[in-house]
């Protein structure tokens, strides 16, 4: 498993390197494969470009021991919140995402043609929101290995 991780980090600084400078991506890795319900991810951008429309895009990391066929997300961005549901798998149990061995990334628009404040920084805040029968929250959502922001200049 360890060697598996190893392989896709590799690759993906690869094709990190490769991708072109229409792309930002950031990402926050979890410490033991587990997202906290306490954890809330913010990403800071600053743009300087106020013409460009632009897509962004949640990024989600997650092993195949990911117990759960989505994941439920609150998004906050340009001051509202979304509750977005992402698919992970179908529902044979096929994985969604790209990857290989053990290591499944899903990447999912949440926002198209965005053009961007060049005055102020724009802040998008993620945080799990799963639940589970009658639990009010899943403190420690195991088999998230990490989750990030693309964006991305839109094709006109």
């Amino acid at each position: 498993m360890i060697i598996m991780r190893i392989i896709f980090v590799f690759f993906s600084l690869l094709f990190f390197i490769s991708c072109n400078t229409n792309t930002v991506s950031n990402y926050n890795v979890f410490e033991e494969d587990s997202w906290h319900a306490d954890s809330i991810i913010t990403f800071n951008h600053s743009f300087v470009d106020s013409i460009t429309k632009h897509n962004l895009y949640l990024k989600i990391r997650h092993t195949t021991d990911f117990e759960y066929q989505n994941i439920f997300l609150f998004v906050d961005f340009q001051e509202k919140r979304d509750t977005i549901e992402v698919a992970l798998s179908e529902k044979n149990g096929k994985w969604l995402g790209k990857g290989f061995g053990d290591v499944k990334e899903v990447e999912y628009c949440f926002a198209k043609d965005i053009i961007f404040n060049s005055k102020k920084a724009s802040i998008i805040s993620v945080e799990q929101a799963m639940r589970y029968g009658d639990q009010p929250v899943i403190t420690n959502l195991k088999g998230i290995i990490a989750f990030g922001i693309k964006i991305e200049k839109s094709e006109d």
